[in-house]
């Protein structure tokens, strides 16, 4: 059963919040991405290019403009915060290749000096060539600054590190005074671990059920607001 929160429309909204794990600084933004200082890298999870491709494929009509909202969303991030890495948690693309992987590398070869990591994730299933051909260095693990970036926390080895991982597409209903409600895509911060809501425009997500001492960070269309 998934946990619902309520929410006051009275609360400062804003397109980013600065949070703090173990003592050092990460910003989390609306457009669903989370900025480190420490060493200016861009994090996040869950792109799935080529998932609108894939599905006209299949005879099902998904308009080419979603794929577009991924690049401008990731053209905001890197022209404001300026990063001198990229690290996606899995699922960057969705399936096999197709045309969307090549207007992907086209868009991310305007930022030439910009390191490129990739976590595997699921549904990476094709050779890693594939993804280093698009300048990605490709691993199923990083340790970085105290910080293990995953897919899927499940992949943890040790229950000690603190984890950044993707994979559950993780939301949360907001209900408001008149019993509307909605559900949000949302930052799941726990004891020792961060899971990132999925980047992709066109990605499906699940309500979380977050424990007591658990913080959510809801995103809505322009902003993020911490859920008490």
């Amino acid at each position: 059963m998934s946990q619902a929160r309520s929410y006051d429309q009275s609360l400062n909204q804003v397109s980013h919040i600065s949070v703090s794990i173990q003592k050092e600084e990460f910003i989390f933004h609306a457009l669903r991405f989370v900025f480190r200082p420490k060493d200016k890298s861009i994090i996040c999870a869950d792109i799935h290019i080529g998932k609108g491709s894939h599905f006209r494929k299949n005879g099902i009509a998904i308009p080419k403009l979603v794929n577009k909202n991924n690049f401008w969303n990731l053209s905001a991030a890197f022209d404001l915060f300026r990063p001198e890495q990229f690290i996606v948690l899995g699922d960057m693309v969705h399936s096999t290749e197709n045309d969307e992987w090549k207007d992907m590398q086209d868009f991310l070869d305007n930022y030439p000096n910009m390191q490129r990591i990739l976590i595997r994730g699921n549904h990476e299933i094709e050779h890693d060539l594939l993804y280093e051909n698009m300048g990605f260095d490709v691993m199923s693990t990083l340790e970085r600054h105290g910080v293990t970036y995953l897919h899927d926390d499940a992949d943890r080895t040790s229950i000690d590190s603190f984890v950044f991982c993707g994979h559950l597409h993780p939301a949360v209903r907001l209900y408001g005074a008149g019993k509307q409600h909605l559900k949000v895509p949302c930052f799941w911060l726990g004891e020792n671990k961060l899971t990132l809501p999925a980047f992709g425009s066109f990605t499906g997500n699940a309500a979380i059920s977050p424990k007591k001492k658990d913080r959510v960070f809801a995103v809505t269309e322009k902003s993020i607001i911490e859920i008490k």
